[in-house]
């Protein structure tokens, strides 16, 4: 898919997650025109999208907040995290298949970077006709 593609597809997909966090959830998308055909393989957002919800309180108090933006030609997705009190289980099988996704289709990682206060993730987009 384009980044194009897959951030109208995160548009959409976080308007679904928006109707159930009313006021609790926001998406900041910032994405430099410049790249919008660079490629990446198809629905790599949605698990990211899915985790933060999956892994963090979500309250008026505690909104989150999904961040999408470029750094040059690198996606980058991040969240300030606010553990719940009772998490869910987590296999990390998520974060594992979209490495291992992207590595076959792309031959480079994705970069995970998780600290006490933040989740990111580094995903390098592909030049046209790579894939």
């Amino acid at each position: 898919s384009t980044l194009e593609e897959e951030i109208e597809f995160a548009r959409a997909y976080g308007e679904l997650f928006k109707v159930r966090y009313a006021d609790k959830l926001f998406f900041e998308i910032d994405i430099d025109p410049a790249y919008m055909e660079r490629q990446m393989p198809s629905l790599a957002l949605q698990p990211l999208i899915e985790n933060a919800v999956k892994h963090n309180t979500i309250t008026r108090k505690q909104p989150l907040h999904v961040v999408i933006r470029t750094e040059g030609s690198t996606l980058v997705v991040s969240n300030h995290k606010a553990p719940k009190l009772d998490p869910e289980p987590s296999t990390g099988i998520g974060l594992k298949n979209l490495n291992s996704r992207w590595q076959l289709i792309t031959g480079s990682g994705i970069e995970i970077i998780d600290t006490d206060t933040e989740f990111t993730v580094r995903l390098p987009l592909q030049r046209p006709n790579v894939l």
